[in-house]
């Protein structure tokens, strides 16, 4: 006599022919399973120095990078660099006006880079069309966005393979808003600039050359690197030479000769003995 199967053994035993139904599928029609899929597609490429950065070695599709801290936006630009050279597209929303010089230091080609004057308040909207047709944006929200948003804008980074970067400055918390990008649905990649410093004005005398940023990421842990190098562009940091090597500072003597925008401390020892600046 058979025993009338309880509710959960039936329920076992339906996961169990899904599962199997699924695989069969797979191996007959060569259809992945939806975790199969995600772990096959390619990320974007980006620079070397870069790379280390991200679990995938590059921008990973349909999903949300965010970016926190200081130096974010030159950051992000600097990843979207290779997806232009490689004949890709890039959209930048409340960005402001960023520097064309500097962005093609950082080697994007600014004929595949679109910057749109945004208003704050139709970012959504905005974002939600061109990831039909950008294959990266880069996007300075302009409020937090409700679960209902963010699980559409989710959806639609998975349908269209476009990479989301999400930027959230030092000045993200004022009015109540904080980390606007992190709770983001897919928000596979976080990276967090945890310093950053300037080269070039040793002892309050030179130019800004070079800034090393000290960064840590959700899955790769913390990593350095110099944006910009003393050529605008991405490079791994180099060893600091010694104090005995060091080139000498200039004196105030030869101030007047320095080049425009130099940054000069004036010390209580550069003032004249009759007292007069």
């Amino acid at each position: 006599m058979s025993v009338a199967p309880t509710p959960a053994t039936a329920a076992a035993d339906a996961v169990t022919d899904a599962r199997a139904l699924t695989q069969k599928l797979s191996r007959s029609l060569g259809i992945p399973t939806a975790t199969a899929l995600i772990d096959q597609a390619r990320p974007r490429p980006v620079g070397s120095a870069l790379a280390g950065l991200f679990a995938r070695g590059g921008l990973p599709q349909g999903e949300v990078v965010s970016l926190s801290g200081r130096a974010v936006l030159s950051l992000a630009l600097a990843c979207c660099a290779e997806t232009t050279r490689d004949g890709g597209w890039c959209a930048g929303i409340g960005l402001g006006a960023p520097a064309a010089s500097a962005m093609r230091d950082l080697g994007i080609d600014l004929s595949r880079f679109v910057c749109l004057d945004t208003p704050a308040q139709d970012w959504m909207r905005v974002t939600s069309i061109l990831l039909e047709s950008f294959d990266v944006l880069v996007v300075d929200p302009g409020f937090s966005a409700s679960a209902g948003d963010r699980a559409r804008i989710a959806a639609k980074l998975r349908d269209s393979r476009a990479t989301l970067i999400l930027l959230n400055g030092p000045g993200a918390a004022k009015g109540g808003v904080k980390e606007r990008g992190s709770s983001f649905p897919g928000s596979s990649e976080r990276l967090t600039v945890l310093e950053e410093s300037w080269e070039g004005t040793d002892r309050g005398t030179g130019r800004l050359r070079s800034r090393t940023l000290r960064l840590r990421s959700a899955h790769t842990g913390e990593h350095t690197l110099v944006l910009p190098d003393s050529h605008g562009a991405t490079t791994a940091p180099r060893s600091r030479p010694s104090s005995s090597s060091a080139a000498p500072v200039a004196s105030a003597a030869v101030s007047h000769s320095v080049p425009a925008g130099t940054l000069r401390l004036v010390s209580d020892s550069s003032t004249r003995s009759d007292g007069a600046p």
